[in-house]
C-alpha cells in the first residue's frame, strides 16, 4: 500500500467524505463517514429550520471523480446511523475488491496518520483529493478524538469537505483507519480537527447486525493461499504437480480466522501491535497452519493451534531488517509460553536469501545480537533459551521441498497424493533432523 491507496479508499460523498471498507461480507462494500454529511438544511417560514435524512446521496471514486453514483438512503436498510455520535455506514450491495484495510482502535501515537478527502477549495479542480498529515494527539474521549494537523493556518474552505473523510495511514501491504472526520469548524481550524474514533462505527455494526469492521479475506482463505502457493522458485514442471497436492491439503485447514483475531496466542504471535493487521501476517498464518497439518498429517484447526504452539510457535516480524538483524527482536518477543527445545516458525515481509540464516540454532546466535535490555529479565533469558532454533517459514518450501525437486518430479501430475505423502515424509524430516 503507498498513498494512492490512501486516496483509492476515500470517496466524495455529496458535499463531504467518505472511506470505503469492504467488511467479512465480501459481498458487500462500506462507505464510512459523519453522520451529519447525510443529513440536508430545511427551511421552515413557521418555525426554526430543520435538518433531515435526505432520501439519496452521490458517491464518486477517486479515479472518476466527476461521475456520480446516486443511491437511495433507506434507514435501518441500507443506512445505518449511531445515536450519539456524528457516525454513519452506508452499505452498498458491490464488491470493489478493496479488502486491504482495517479499523484500528487506538487512542494514541497518530504519527503516519493522515486526513483524507475532498476539501471545498479542490471542488473545481480536476483532481479534487487532498490529504494533511496529523501531527499529533490533544485529547481523546469515548466519543471524540482531538487531533492536531501539521499544517495549522487552514481556513473555512480548505477544510470543509473534508467532513466523513478517514484517519488513515499505510501499514505494508494494508490500511489502518483509526477514525472519521466530524463537522469541520465554521471558520479557520487552527491545526485542530475532531475525529469520531472508530469503535463508535463498530458499535453500528454490532447494533445492527452488520457484517463485521474485517477484511474479507478473513472469512475466505482462498484470498490468501495464492501466494502460498505460487512455488515460483520451483522447476516449472515439477510447479504444477506441488500446487495440485498442496491444494488437497489446505482443504484440511479448518481454523476460522475472523473467530481466532483475538486469540491470545494470535495476539502475541508479533513485535508490532499493527503486524496482524497485514495481509502478510494472514498469509504467514496460513502457510503456518499448512505447514503443521503436514508435520502432524491432520486437520489444522483451534484445538491443533493450542496444542503444538508451544513446541512450533508462530511468530511475525514485519520489520525492514534482514532475517539475520531481526535475531534479538523475536527472540525478545517470542519466549513466552513456549516448551523445551520450541521451534520458532517465523514470517517476515521480506524472504531471507540465505539457506543458513533461514534456520538457525538458538546456540548459533552470536551473543552480541542478543545483549541483555532493560526488557530482558533473568526469567526472559530462561524462557528464551528453551528455543531451540529460528525457521523461517519460506524454509519448508526453499530447503525442504526444492531440495528435493528431483525425487518430487519423479512422480506424474495424477499422483497427487504421492506426492504429497512423500511431501510430508520430507517436511517431518526436516523438522526432525
Amino acid at each position: 500500500m503507498d498513498e494512492n491507496d490512501l486516496k483509492r479508499y476515500t470517496v466524495i460523498l455529496d458535499d463531504g467524505s467518505g472511506v470505503l471498507f469492504q467488511p467479512l461480507d465480501e459481498t458487500k462494500t462500506y462507505i464510512l463517514s459523519a453522520r451529519h454529511v447525510f443529513y440536508e438544511d430545511v427551511l421552515h417560514d413557521d418555525g426554526p429550520n430543520t435538518s433531515e435524512l435526505k432520501s439519496t446521496i452521490n458517491y464518486s471514486f477517486s479515479d472518476n471523480q466527476n461521475q456520480k453514483n446516486e443511491v437511495e438512503i433507506i434507514k435501518d436498510s441500507n443506512y445505518f446511523e449511531h445515536d450519539i455520535v456524528d457516525a454513519a455506514i452506508l452499505v452498498l450491495d458491490v464488491n470493489l475488491n478493496l479488502n486491504g484495510i482495517f479499523v484500528d482502535d487506538r487512542t494514541t501515537g497518530f504519527e503516519g496518520f493522515n486526513l483524507t478527502g475532498y476539501p471545498e477549495s479542490k471542488r473545481k479542480s480536476n483532481n479534487q483529493y487532498d490529504k494533511q498529515l496529523i501531527s499529533d494527539l490533544i485529547n481523546y474521549d469515548d466519543n471524540l478524538i482531538a487531533l492536531r494537523l501539521v499544517v495549522n493556518h487552514l481556513d473555512h474552505e480548505q477544510i470543509t469537505g473534508f467532513s466523513g473523510g478517514g484517519i488513515i495511514k499505510t501499514n505494508g501491504d494494508s490500511l489502518l483507519l483509526a477514525g472519521i472526520q466530524s463537522r469541520t469548524p465554521n471558520g479557520p481550524c487552527n491545526g485542530e480537527i475532531n475525529v469520531v474514533p472508530i469503535k463508535r462505527f463498530e458499535e453500528i455494526v454490532d447494533k445492527n447486525n452488520l457484517s463485521k469492521l474485517l477484511p474479507s479475506y478473513l472469512a475466505n482463505i482462498n484470498l490468501l493461499v495464492e501466494t502460498i502457493i505460487d512455488f515460483k522458485d520451483t522447476i516449472p514442471n515439477l510447479r504444477p504437480k506441488l500446487k495440485k497436492a498442496i491444494s488437497v491439503q489446505l482443504s484440511k485447514i479448518k481454523c476460522d480466522l475472523k473467530d481466532i483475531y483475538n486469540n491470545n496466542i494470535i495476539n502475541k504471535s508479533s513485535i508490532s501491535n499493527t503486524s496482524k493487521k497485514s495481509k502478510s501476517f494472514w498469509t504467514s498464518f496460513i502457510e503456518y497452519a499448512l505447514i503443521i497439518s503436514l508435520v502432524e498429517d491432520s486437520i489444522f484447526d483451534e484445538n491443533l493451534l493450542y496444542r503444538v504452539s508451544e513446541e512450533k510457535k508462530f511468530f511475525f516480524s514485519d520489520s525492514s531488517k534482514d532475517f539475520y538483524s531481526m535475531y534479538d527482536e523475536i527472540l525478545l518477543n517470542a519466549s513466552d509460553d513456549v516448551k523445551e527445545n520450541c521451534q520458532l516458525l517465523v514470517g517476515t515481509s521480506i524472504v531471507p536469501g540465505n539457506s543458513k540464516t533461514r534456520r538457525r540454532p538458538t546456540n548459533k546466535v552470536p551473543l552480541n545480537i542478543s545483549n541483555p535490555d532493560d526488557l530482558e529479565t533473568i526469567d526472559r533469558i530462561i524462557k528464551r533459551n528453551k528455543i531451540k532454533e529460528i525457521i523461517h517459514l519460506k524454509a519448508i518450501e526453499l530447503d525442504c521441498i526444492n531440495n528435493n525437486d528431483e525425487l518430487l518430479d519423479s512422480f506424474e501430475l495424477i499422483q497427487f497424493e504421492e506426492i504429497l505423502t512423500e511431501i510430508k515424509r520430507l517436511v517431518h524430516e526436516f523438522f526432525n533432523s
